[in-house]
Order: structure tokens, then sequence, then C-alpha cells
């Protein structure tokens, strides 16, 4: 498999991971507001969050993704999937916004193992450059920049990193996402 092809599979397999939600625990409390998403959200999009605070956010967005209002949280009442036409990612708009980094938005974005605040205008390379972001050595990403700031020790061998992302696409013109990753590695 070529490296490109390799790549592509590997922002598939990604992809995927945004509908298959990973190890997330059937015991977690709902959130008890929506201030408290906010505020966890925001704590996840800057980083500042744990894999299993990134999980349980993922947990919570699984419903609107699938469109089961039924089973989504009361604190993520007025949320609602922004259907993409990008099919690697899917956006969420909340009602009221967060402020991220002095950005303020009511859009994220999951992408694979990452949530990502989507903010109006091109600040990329400002972004970058405040953050000490290296753009990704990878054919098919050159449009992100990435830095990890923490590895946090899962167990048995695997760790889960937690990587700072700003990034442009060309399917949202004149729009940057900031925000952060949490994969595991092994």
């Amino acid at each position: 498999m070529n490296r490109s092809l390799s790549r592509f599979a590997s922002v598939a397999a990604s992809a995927l991971a945004l509908v298959l939600p990973l190890a997330a625990s059937a015991a977690e409390a709902p959130y008890r507001d929506a201030a408290q998403v906010r505020a966890e959200l925001a704590k996840i999009v800057t980083c500042e969050a744990t894999r299993e605070e990134f999980m349980r956010m993922g947990s919570a967005l699984t419903p609107l993704y699938y469109d089961k209002p039924e089973e989504v949280q009361p604190a993520l009442a007025g949320w609602r999937n922004a259907k993409d036409a990008n099919t690697f990612v899917a956006i969420f708009e909340m009602p009221e916004p967060i402020k991220v980094y002095g950005h303020s938005t009511k859009q994220v974005m999951m992408a694979g193992e990452g949530l990502l605040a989507v903010i109006d205008g091109d600040v990329a390379d400002a972004l970058s450059k405040q953050f000490k972001l290296k753009p990704s050595d990878e054919p098919l990403a050159k449009h992100i920049r990435t830095r990890e700031l923490r590895r946090e020790a899962l167990g048995d061998g695997i760790d889960a990193t937690v990587t700072q992302t700003v990034s442009t696409l060309s399917t949202h013109p004149g729009k940057t996402m900031v925000g952060c990753e949490y994969k595991m590695v092994w």
C-alpha cells in the first residue's frame, strides 16, 4: 500500500472512530446542565481535559450524530447535527457560544479522535505561531498543524496522546478549526 493510500485509510479509520465511540462507560453520569457542557467542551477543545472527559463528551454527542433526539441528554437541548458535506467530520451547532482562545463560536467539529472549535476567519497562521505548532509532514495533511502536549498512560502499554491542533479545510473556506486530539497509541 503506498503512503497516500495508507494515509487515506488512516483518515477513514479515524472518521469511523467518530461513529463508534470507544469504551464509553454506560454508568457515566449525564451532564448537569448546559453550563457544565459548555465548560467541559471549552476544556476539551483547549486540551485541558483528560481522554475520559473527551470520551464522555463524544458519548453525549453520539445521539445527535445519529439523529436520535429521544437519547440526547437534557443538558444538550438545542444542539443539532449540522449535516456537513465533508464525510470525514461532523459539525454540531450549539444554542449558546463558547469562547476559545479569545474567539467565540457556536460550532464544534468532531473529526476522528479530535474535537475542534470552528472559528470564523482564517486565523490558522496566527494560532499556529502562538502555540508553536508545526505543519504535518503527511502528504494529505499539510493543512494540519499540531504539537503533542502530553501523554497519559492508560495501562497495558497503551497511552493517550493529547495533541493541540489547528487546521483549515478546503470544504470550509473562511473557517479555522482549533482544538485537541485525544488519540490512543500502542
